[in-house]
């Protein structure tokens, strides 16, 4: 969909050799549609390092009213953050009517998955992929999404559009529906054009068992293998989105990048074995 805001919101404090997140200018409202549109989010400010891959290692304790925030899945079953507590949560942002990024970034989490799964570590670590499109991405419909990926080893969600909006906004994610302007492909699922478009910032984080808040990246998802992705979403990718297929914009995220991290402040054993 729109191109997705390059800069997190949030007032992400990290060290002078990285990178510094700056506030970014509030888009034009759309006017009259219900759901996600956000005033720019105020998350607290966070102290970090660079992680040694990429991204920024911080700790930050998730509050409670955050954490039990309820959350369903793509078989209709509730959870939280909260539940997931003494697990390693790889969490990121999507939504399904996405014609540019995000269908990258659910690969992305598949492949995270598989290898979690791979090193035999499924119980110990949850990948959740959370939309920010509440209004559209109701449990039928990301049902039908997660299906098109022929594999259910990763949770999908959704939630009300005010537990999200809260949510995304402590940890940094804007998000505002806008026209739909880009894209002319009919919708994936319903074969309809799409009314309108959500522009957001694309973030990959890392929540401890603890659930503290330990690290995030942000960007286009890089994909291992750009033949992976389904084909009934290749079709419905925009110009756009197929040139992030093969080469995403910059800053990008990939699969590697997260397995190091999950190596370096958790010594879980995922993924390629990361170099010192």
């Amino acid at each position: 969909m729109k191109k997705t805001v390059a800069l997190l919101t949030t007032a992400l404090l990290v060290s002078s050799t990285a990178a510094a997140f700056a506030s970014t200018p509030k888009p034009a409202h759309s006017g009259g549609m219900a759901g996600m549109n956000m005033s720019p989010a105020t998350p607290p400010a966070i102290s970090g390092t660079p992680a040694m891959m990429g991204g920024t290692i911080l700790d930050k304790a998730i509050p409670s009213d955050i954490a039990k925030i309820p959350l369903v899945d793509s078989n209709g079953e509730t959870f939280s953050l909260a539940s997931l507590k003494g697990k390693t949560i790889v969490l990121t942002d999507f939504f399904t009517s996405c014609d540019m990024i995000c269908p990258m970034t659910s690969v992305n989490m598949r492949d995270i998955a598989t290898a979690v799964a791979a090193a035999g570590k499924s119980s110990s670590v949850a990948v959740v992929e959370l939309t920010i499109d509440p209004q559209r991405d109701t449990v039928s419909r990301i049902n039908a999404y997660q299906k098109l990926f022929g594999t259910s080893n990763w949770t999908i969600a959704t939630g009300t559009a005010s537990d999200l909006k809260k949510l995304w906004a402590w940890f940094g994610v804007y998000a505002q529906q806008v026209p739909n302007t880009d894209g002319d492909a009919d919708d994936w699922q319903t074969g309809k054009k799409l009314t309108y478009d959500v522009i957001h910032e694309d973030i990959v984080t890392l929540i401890g068992p603890n659930s503290h808040y330990r690290w995030i990246d942000l960007g286009n998802p890089q994909v291992s293998n750009p033949t992976i992705l389904p084909a009934k979403l290749k079709a419905f990718l925009s110009e756009l989105g197929l040139s992030n297929l093969v080469k995403p914009q910059q800053p990008s995220w990939s699969t590697a990048v997260v397995y190091d991290a999950m190596q370096q402040i958790f010594g879980l054993p995922i993924g390629p074995k990361m170099k010192m």
